[in-house]
């Protein structure tokens, strides 16, 4: 088995294994990696390495949430050092599961990713109203706006918070995107969404695409 530290911070969160976080991301900082490097290294390409096992049915939801926990560990040591160096964010995002949905799950793990590669994110929680969405872009002034949803009843709510934001006049100055299970891409471009994200990768990568003027 490899000894750098690196690689198995890697392994750590690819399999899960919250114990050994904190311990390999130390040892990964006391071995002279820069804490960008860390996550560049270690954390986004175990997110890749999850996300690749998800889509061929061998990661379910328990196993991406487990090591999803395990990435927030990981970045709960590396964000003040993150800070300190002054690492530039790719961009700002405001995050929420719309009204008459609580569940939260798919955002969190969606959270996590994009706080991962390099985003700042303030996730305003579940249950969120149109006019809260409107109210948290104004004082944020986020780049990204996304929008959470998993019960086909509620899909109405996601139409009527983009709504919401065309009244407001913010539709042209944050981008917006959609994902949860209920959501297609056909009903994404029917609401005017600028995105779609079939899953928390497929969501970060199309975040990365929308704030390069994608």
């Amino acid at each position: 088995m490899s000894t750098n530290p690196m690689r198995q911070l890697e392994c750590a969160i690819v399999k899960g294994k919250i114990d050994k976080i904190a311990c390999w991301t130390e040892k990964c900082l006391k071995a002279g990696y820069q804490p960008k490097t860390i996550v560049d290294r270690a954390v986004v390409k175990a997110m890749k390495e999850v996300g690749d096992k998800w889509k061929v049915y061998e990661y379910f939801i328990p196993n991406v949430l487990v090591s999803a926990m395990a990435i927030k560990l990981c970045l709960s040591t590396l964000k003040p050092l993150l800070q300190q160096s002054e690492a530039q964010s790719l961009g700002k995002a405001v995050a929420g599961t719309v009204e008459g949905d609580i569940h939260d799950i798919g955002k969190n793990i969606l959270v996590m990713f994009m706080e991962a590669a390099g985003f700042e994110v303030v996730d305003i929680g579940v249950d969120i109203p149109p006019e809260r969405f409107v109210k948290a872009i104004k004082q944020e002034k986020p780049d990204l706006l996304l929008l959470s949803c998993l019960y086909t009843v509620t899909m109405h709510s996601v139409e009527d918070t983009i709504i919401a934001l065309k009244k407001a006049g913010l539709k042209g100055k944050v981008k917006t995107i959609v994902g949860g299970s209920p959501i297609t891409q056909a009903f994404a471009d029917s609401i005017g969404a600028d995105g779609f994200g079939r899953d928390a990768l497929d969501g970060v990568k199309r975040a990365k695409e929308l704030v390069n003027g994608g």
